[in-house]
């Protein structure tokens, strides 16, 4: 049923009995109720309950009225504003009543008065006397004192001045769709004080005229009480009101859920939903009892008018420590048992029902748009690493990008102008860096066109070929459907991580006529890095799918990093800000400070574990064990003891998902990864779980456990980290054969480059004659020629950049090979060494043979794409139409660096330009003006060198003229 369909929602907790028992009954309790937590955002997250409007609970929420320890309404008072924050719900949304539990027994133990008042009104004189009389109303009153402070906290007439009383209140609320629902807050505990309590209490006919106000302007009355009628003495003469009066009364007390309806005239029904005890505590067993409910209820309308209440019960199961549906409260095999309380009102004329209809699809869109940005604020950040991108926000952490307009690099943007260049019907892209902030800038579009009231809705790439289908079926087909019929206009769809997608198009051409085609019918806001833009879309992409193009600045150390750390301390999440010194005073840690990820890692890390940070790769390794050593702390604490660390979980995890190709989008089913893991190390599910939980988001989807790394660079290093140690124990072993197997997986040009600085920072002993030993291996052993030539072309890079005394060592192997791959594989080693034979070799080889020059193409365009990475070597560029932009844009992106022509050799910089020339001259193709530009700075560098003989260069001064518009 569409979520739009129900009008108002609510979750009921009943019987918590915070403050029950020693420190086992507290540990339990806190156990369940984060359980119960994580259950229900689950439940939210795969969309098989509606938005959660308000929060009920019927009593017993302390144990002795605060009467043993003020801390009973304390931890209520957190643990309930924590729902509310989790649900996005303000205190006012939470609605409590009393149960016998909130009562302080002692006033009437202590004060004669108000045990002979009770004692009168527990024997029958009606309760309606002493609620008449101020000095018994306030003798009652003085038994709920520890109680009415904390309800002040919450919502519904809590005042004096709001309520009809201050014992009991009422609300109406205006849900969906003009349905008005009256909450009447009843206090069923007004005559408790022991173990007898049963046929003694009293509601009074008072207080349930006052609370549920019969011929009031609601069309749905809800009763909430502690106890259920037939405790009450007055039940008979309560029961008759309430069933005129009520449609639904919520209650608690007895500990057994089950709900109810019973027939009334004119078609209408009395629902009765009884709650279970959300915790219940055995002290003589001194353990839980185990049979620990809640449930979620809703109220909907069917086609034909009719209000109906929906309930989803749910049951604790101490096996699996957690919630599930209760069976014995539902119908077999469903989630949820309905109750019709109403039936349908006459039908609407014409015009209305055509209002309506226009209404139900703004309804529903909203609703979309509501469930949209929750799923993308949900994710989280590297620091603070507990918080999502939504509670950034809201904990005002949040810190505006710097924007520019590609199209006029001088003109700085705003926030605010790109919101209102949207809702002026422009689309934007947003390019980035990875880690530049383009998911949480996504989120602050998406929280400002919100405000604006310009729907909007968030979506992965996979959901772009769902939005244009005419067949589809999905919630979210559906609701663009209907406001496309209501010609609901103005509608923007926010694509965050349009990278993340590529693969599931056949080709990056599919992707973009996609784009162009929803640029019809809507506005976009698109997020991509910029060099998978550039690479694999850039040319595809007609010009007017996208209005303007915008660039995600770096940070700089004096504005946003200044900015966000002062925020940090301003939210008590750091003491000081000795951290901005510390990165001030150091040219590396300021330079790693200007991509917002790396500024976030490192405050994580602190003032001084920062200091100890000197290149990337040794931020991530101080990021990676700080956390982990927090992520065990925080294990141990929930009852899990891991065998290893929470890094090594991360790193198995890592591995599995890479090495076996089980990446979607970025996200990975963490029942696969933790099978494996399970066998690997021999650790809980459950464990596995909250450990991977430190790192990755995850949610359920149509039954399926997904996650994701927080940042998919987190991911790359820690694949990169399992191969160092592999490659340490390899050594250690002095294995020659584990280290080749292990090396014949080919990695990522980023893992490359994290494990070989890796490699370089420790400093293997004997890592060069391991890497030497493994390449000779993997002659004899019977691996098979393609990852012979992985496993060798991985060690000829791991050599030229992390072994000490590596040129040696490739010109020793490259005496011996006579495969041609892997020639070439040595002869670019040397050459990033700066060997001269090498470079001489490699040219006299490109002169006299077409095949090494194709071979040579080939496994450039592999390595940055162009070509299936899924493909055995060799790769071979003999297609002029082959696409080779991937290769292009990545090329002259290296060669653009800053330090490009000063950190690099140039014999190696020789051939970069020289298999660039080559791409352009055999495809009789010309680089751009601006390209050319590019590469002529290098070439310029390489006469100013002297380093290399003039017929080399005069070579390649001739192919500059071949490839550029100057030739």
């Amino acid at each position: 049923m569409p979520f739009d369909q129900f009008k108002l929602t609510w979750l009921h907790l009943s019987d918590i009995h915070f403050g029950h028992g020693r420190h086992h009954a507290s540990a339990e309790r806190d156990d369940v109720l984060e359980a119960l937590l994580e259950d229900l955002l689950d439940l939210r997250d795969r969309d098989q309950i509606p938005p959660v409007d308000q929060v009920v609970v019927s009593g017993d929420i302390a144990f002795s009225g605060g009467a043993l320890s003020a801390a009973e309404y304390d931890d209520a008072r957190r643990y309930l504003l924590r729902v509310g924050d989790r649900l996005r719900l303000g205190p006012d949304a939470i609605l409590v009543v009393p149960g016998n539990h909130d009562v302080d027994r002692r006033v009437a133990a202590e004060d004669d008065d108000v045990r002979r008042m009770l004692a009168e009104l527990r024997a029958g004189r009606p309760v309606e006397e002493a609620l008449a009389s101020p000095r018994d109303s306030e003798r009652l009153m003085s038994r709920f004192g520890a109680y009415h402070a904390f309800a002040q906290n919450f919502g519904a007439g809590l005042e004096e001045t709001d309520g009809p009383h201050p014992l009991y209140w009422s609300t109406v609320i205006d849900a969906r769709d003009d349905l008005r629902v009256r909450i009447a807050g009843g206090n069923s505990a007004l005559l408790c004080q022991g173990d007898d309590d049963e046929g003694k209490l009293q509601l009074g006919l008072r207080q349930l005229r006052e609370i549920l106000e019969p011929g009031g302007t609601h069309d749905v009355s809800v009763l909430l009480t502690h106890h259920p009628l037939d405790w009450m003495r007055d039940a008979p003469e309560a029961e008759a009101r309430i069933e005129r009066w009520a449609d639904l009364h919520l209650c608690g007390h007895v500990h057994q859920p089950e709900s109810q309806s019973r027939s009334r005239g004119g078609g209408s029904r009395l629902v009765r939903i009884q709650a279970g005890a959300t915790h219940e505590y055995d002290t003589g067993a001194d353990r839980g009892t185990g049979s620990f409910t809640y449930s979620v209820t809703s109220l909907y309308t069917d086609p034909q008018g009719s209000v109906w209440a929906r309930i989803w019960p749910r049951r604790w199961v101490p096996s699996r420590v957690t919630f599930r549906v209760d069976p014995e409260a539902v119908p077999d095999g469903h989630l949820y048992v309905d109750h019709r309380i109403r039936e349908p009102r006459r039908a609407p004329e014409t015009s209305t029902a055509a209002a309506a209809e226009r209404a139900d699809a703004l309804g529903r869109l909203w609703k979309a748009s509501e469930r949209s940005v929750r799923r993308i604020g949900a994710r989280r950040t590297a620091y603070p690493l507990d918080m999502s991108i939504g509670e950034l926000h809201r904990r005002g952490l949040y810190v505006e990008a710097g924007l520019s307009d590609l199209s006029d690099r001088s003109r700085r943007l705003t926030l605010e102008s790109l919101c209102t260049a949207v809702q002026a019907d422009q689309s934007v892209l947003l390019l980035g860096e990875p880690g530049s902030g383009k998911s949480v800038t996504s989120y602050a579009v998406l929280e400002e066109l919100r405000r604006r009231r310009v729907p909007a809705l968030a979506l992965r790439p996979s959901d772009l070929p769902e939005v244009l289908s005419d067949s589809g079926v999905s919630e979210l087909t559906l609701t663009l459907k209907q406001a496309a019929t209501e010609e609901l206009g103005g509608i923007v769809l926010v694509v965050d991580g349009l990278d993340e997608g590529l693969g599931e198009f056949d080709t990056s051409m599919d992707l973009a006529h996609l784009l162009h085609r929803l640029r019809d019918r809507y506005r976009l806001v698109v997020t991509c890095r910029r060099r998978e833009f550039e690479d694999q879309l850039a040319r595809f992409v007609e010009g007017s799918t996208f209005d303007r193009i915008v660039s995600l600045n770096e940070w700089s150390l004096e504005n946003q990093f200044t900015d966000f750390v002062s925020r940090l301390v301003a939210a008590g999440l750091l003491d000081s800000t000795d951290v901005l010194d510390a990165v001030r005073n150091s040219p590396a840690l300021a330079t790693l400070a200007r991509r917002p990820l790396y500024a976030r890692m490192l405050t994580f890390l602190g003032s001084q574990d920062v200091l100890s940070v000197q290149t990337l790769v040794g931020l991530y390794g101080e990021y990676m064990d700080k956390l982990s050593a927090a992520s065990d702390v925080a294990l141990q604490g929930a009852g899990c003891v891991l065998s290893t660390t929470s890094q090594e979980v991360w790193t198995r995890a890592a591995w599995f998902i890479f090495s076996k190709g089980l990446l979607i989008e970025e996200r990975f089913s963490l029942h696969a990864v933790g099978k494996m893991l399970s066998a690997d190390l021999d650790v809980q599910p459950r464990c596995l779980s909250r450990a991977l939980s430190q790192l990755c988001d995850q949610w359920r989807v149509a039954g399926r456990v997904w996650a994701r790394f927080v940042h998919y660079s987190f991911f790359e290093y820690l694949v990169a980290r399992y191969y160092l140690e592999q490659v340490n124990e390899a050594v250690l072993r002095g294995s020659a054969a584990d280290l080749a197997d292990m090396l014949g997986l080919d990695l990522t040009p980023e893992i490359r480059h994290f494990l070989a600085d890796e490699l370089r920072a420790v400093g293997t002993v004997k890592l060069t004659m391991a890497l030497v030993s493994a390449y000779q291996e993997t002659k004899v052993l019977p691996m098979g020629l393609a990852k012979q030539r992985t496993t060798g072309n991985l060690i000829a890079y791991l050599l030229s950049r992390s072994a000490p005394d590596a040129a040696a060592a490739l010109r020793q192997l490259l005496a011996d090979e006579q495969d041609m791959f892997l020639q070439q594989s040595l002869l670019w080693g040397l050459c990033h060494l700066g060997d001269e034979d090498a470079l001489e070799r490699f040219i006299a080889e490109s002169r006299g043979s077409a095949q090494w020059r194709a071979w040579n193409r080939g496994y450039l365009m592999y390595y940055y794409g162009d070509l299936d990475r899924r493909e055995d070597p060799p790769f071979i560029d003999t297609d002029r139409t082959q696409s080779w932009g991937r290769t292009r844009e990545r090329s002259l992106a290296l060669m653009s660096a800053p330090r490009y022509t000063t950190a690099i050799d140039a014999r190696r910089r020789y051939l970069d330009l020289y298999s660039l020339y080559d791409y352009a001259v055999w495809r009789n193709e010309k680089l751009t003006a601006q390209d050319g530009a590019v590469a002529e700075r290098v070439l310029a560098s390489l006469w100013q060198d002297r380093s290399i003989g003039g017929t080399l260069l005069q070579e390649l001064q001739a192919m500059h003229a071949a490839a550029t518009e100057a030739g």
